[in-house]
């Protein structure tokens, strides 16, 4: 509550991005009986007091002045727990289609089980989210599903629903428990690793690896919140040792918190891994000033920031080691990959003067180069599928990464192993960046004056900008 200040600004320092915030505009409009449409979006509600005023007016124009507090919403049951004997299938399927009916206002006649609900019925992203929002209240649901599962019928949002309402029945375990081996001692047993941007994608991965090898980490996230504290989750149900830190490396006042947070638990730190990143993807004449300012501030300076604020806290151990996360793309052309490509030069140029400058306290930084790695990002690129398949081609033995084979270096370059490596660039894109992509600008968008601004999508250039958190 400390954070959610009146003027703070929710996307750029609160991190809440769009998908967010209509959940948001969703249970605010239910709670003060305001059909949710008529909530403030986007640039119209940058901060919490713009919203605040917006639902003030609202009521004041709905409601008569002398009630001083909205109506409370109508309180709904939630659906009864799913037992062995059965489900009310029928009771279920009626409740998730008058609430997308009712927040939608489609006709129910159209809300069919099977029909998919963007390409079918034009519900996009953003509804689907409010819809969800309401469901998850109405239905007494613990959590929404993340957008990556791609909920794409009522069918399937049903029996999401149901395994959600599912009751187990506990085990019992009667017999005597075994005795369990001595654990073996792991490699990074007794140290501590943060690693930024670790919600999901390849942080993620690295996350989880460093805690198998026995390190504490402090997962790191700031767009994807909840996801980073779903990884924290995962790890100590996994058995090992993780802390959730959120905010964003592009803001000082978070980075003070945050290694303040570290110095304060652990006395110090041993690696850091700095993954997070901001970039627009997309062609190169839609980068706007804006986007140049969040991917630096993200990449170069918040790497910077970040590698300046552990220096102390390795020091005091003896040293440590910090790998950088790159792309092989910076040194090549790739079509749509123009932000990104130019700041991870910055960032590989970063890492070797960080390896001369903190070498006197012990400390070794690296590079990770990673070329198209399988996951959530290669979605955001145009024509993806048939991307994809253009750079497996082109890729000696016929496959690209994945955030494992990225993980398998970063612990590598992290460890003793590699304890007379430092300022080092490594390339992992299964030899990519040895070929030629030959994806070059289309001829008829070359010749335009000015660049096509007009004709390109902006709604995929901040998903993708969002993905990156990352």
């Amino acid at each position: 509550m400390d954070i959610l200040t009146a003027d703070a600004q929710l996307e750029d320092e609160l991190g809440i991005d769009s998908v967010k915030l209509a959940e948001i505009a969703a249970v605010v409009g239910r709670e003060f009986n305001i059909p949710s449409e008529r909530l403030p979006r986007g640039a119209q509600a940058r901060t919490l007091s713009a919203m605040a005023d917006v639902v003030a007016r609202l009521l004041a124009d709905t409601q008569p002045a002398a009630v001083a507090t909205p109506p409370p919403a109508p309180v709904v049951a939630p659906v009864p727990p799913v037992s062995s004997a059965g489900s009310p299938v029928e009771d279920l399927e009626a409740r998730v289609r008058a609430v997308f009916a009712r927040v939608t206002r489609y006709p129910e006649a159209l809300l069919t089980p099977e029909a998919d609900l963007e390409d079918e019925l034009g519900i996009d992203s953003v509804k689907q989210a409010e819809v969800m929002a309401v469901l998850v209240k109405e239905l007494g649901l613990t959590d929404a599903p993340q957008p990556s599962q791609r909920l794409r019928t009522i069918s399937t949002i049903c029996e999401m629903a149901r395994a959600r309402l599912a009751v187990a029945a506990p085990v019992r375990e009667d017999r005597a428990p075994r005795q369990s081996p001595p654990p073996a001692v792991l490699p990074f047993a007794g140290k501590v690793a943060f690693v930024t941007g670790a919600g999901k994608g390849i942080g993620k991965v690295i996350a989880a690896r460093l805690a198998s090898a026995g390190a504490t980490v402090v997962v790191n996230s700031f767009h994807s919140r909840d996801e980073g504290e779903r990884t924290v989750q995962e790890i100590v149900d996994a058995g090992g040792k993780a802390f959730h830190a959120w905010g964003s490396v592009a803001q000082e006042e978070h980075l003070d918190r945050m290694f303040a947070s570290i110095e304060a638990q652990f006395g110090g730190l041993d690696f850091l891994v700095c993954n997070a990143s901001n970039g627009l993807i997309g062609p190169f004449d839609r980068i706007t000033p804006r986007d140049w300012d969040k991917a630096f501030r993200t990449c170069i300076t918040g790497t910077y920031e970040c590698a300046l604020r552990a220096r102390p806290l390795m020091a005091r151990r003896g040293g440590g080691s910090i790998v950088t996360m790159s792309t092989s793309m910076s040194q090549r052309y790739m079509h749509d990959l123009g932000c990104q490509g130019v700041v991870k030069a910055g960032v590989e140029s970063l890492t070797r003067y960080l390896a001369a400058e903190l070498a006197p306290d012990g400390i070794r930084t690296n590079c990770v180069s990673a070329g198209p790695v399988h996951g959530e990002l290669l979605r955001m690129f145009p024509d993806a599928a048939s991307r994809v398949a253009r750079w497996e081609s082109a890729t000696p033995g016929g496959e690209i990464c994945t955030a494992e084979d990225v993980a398998d270096v970063t612990e590598l370059l992290l460890g003793p192993k590699t304890r007379r490596v430092n300022g080092a660039i490594w390339v992992v894109d299964g030899g990519l960046s040895g070929t030629v992509d030959g994806l070059l600008p289309g001829a008829s968008e070359a010749r335009r004056p000015g660049g096509p601004r007009g004709s390109h999508s902006r709604e995929h250039d901040v998903r993708a900008l969002l993905a990156l958190d990352s």
